[in-house]
């Protein structure tokens, strides 16, 4: 039990040296500007990035890799813990553990994000979220932190598919609130006409609003899956397959609010600052769903 702890600690402070080192990268760019006049014979454009600049990017870049290394670790010591005490290995199954995996599934989007497109102005925002839900995680009192006996509902091996498959769709929209707050920074520091080198480091808008709309469309999908999935657990504990239970009628809610985005967004040109506003409203329903619901309202979950 110590050693998971420990190393969910070890993840908590990394991530927020990580958030630290992007935060910094983000005053210390320079925006990309040219040197001479275009068709010059010596014109060319100054990367966006002084030498001081790029290494805290790298440094930043590895901090994050190594955090999510030792929170998969942490994952991974868990799951042994669990099996000692229940027979079964998934590594969350309550709220504490949920949230590691969150932070988890966050970190690993984001690190594919920034090789894919080498942007590491977005680390400031995604995983600052990713921090956060450790931070969150940590504040829950201990008896949620350790790997109790699970309850005989939960032990079953729908906990490995049905949970991690729902975790991960909020790890994806966690990603697309983070890019579109972004986007409202970046398309309020425009519209004031704001020549600040920190708003000018980040991605165009047109990238963040695509971006934030790739990542709604791999955690919709998602989050289906698992309602189906949720469903037929349901059936085989309690048997029925809906029951209108808060967390089912919440679940049910976030995929709506997220298909109305997607057709909004299909059908009447929803893009950009509007996008950006949904998705943050939409992720605000997530942690509500993911945290509210759980100590809030009673239910057949109240046990998660």
């Amino acid at each position: 039990m110590v050693r998971s702890l420990f190393l969910f600690d070890m993840t908590f402070w990394l991530y927020l040296a990580a958030l630290v080192l992007y935060i910094a990268y983000i005053f210390v760019r320079r925006p990309a500007m040219q040197l001479a006049p275009a068709g010059h014979p010596t014109a060319h454009i100054e990367e966006g990035e002084g030498a001081w600049a790029t290494q805290l990017g790298q440094v930043a870049t590895l901090v994050t890799i190594f955090g999510w290394i030792v929170n998969t670790l942490a994952l991974g010591t868990r799951a042994f813990e669990r099996m000692q005490h229940s027979g079964t290995f998934a590594p969350w199954s309550n709220q504490f553990e949920a949230m590691a995996y969150v932070s988890w599934a966050i970190i690993l989007g984001y690190v594919l994000l920034e090789f894919r497109y080498r942007i590491k102005a977005i680390g400031a925002f995604v995983v600052g979220i990713g921090f956060i839900a450790m931070g969150a995680a940590s504040l829950l009192p201990y008896r949620y932190q350790t790997a109790e006996p699970l309850v005989p509902a939960l032990n079953s091996y729908w906990i490995y598919i049905h949970v991690s498959v729902t975790l991960t769709s909020y790890a994806a929209f966690a990603m697309a609130g983070g890019l579109g707050v972004m986007y409202l920074l970046k398309e309020r520091a425009e519209r004031r006409g704001s020549r600040s080198r920190v708003f000018a480091g980040f991605p165009d808008l047109e990238t963040i609003d695509e971006l934030g709309y790739k990542a709604i469309m791999i955690g919709f999908p998602l989050l289906a899956f698992g309602i189906i999935l949720g469903a037929m657990w349901a059936n085989y504990a309690w048997g029925g397959y809906w029951s209108w239970d808060p967390k089912e009628t919440w679940s049910l809610i976030v995929w709506l609010i997220y298909g109305a985005y997607i057709h909004a967004r299909m059908t009447r040109g929803w893009e950009g600052r509007r996008a950006a506003i949904y998705a943050i409203f939409g992720f605000l329903m997530v942690i509500f769903c993911f945290w509210g619901v759980n100590f809030l309202l009673s239910g057949l979950h109240a046990y998660a």
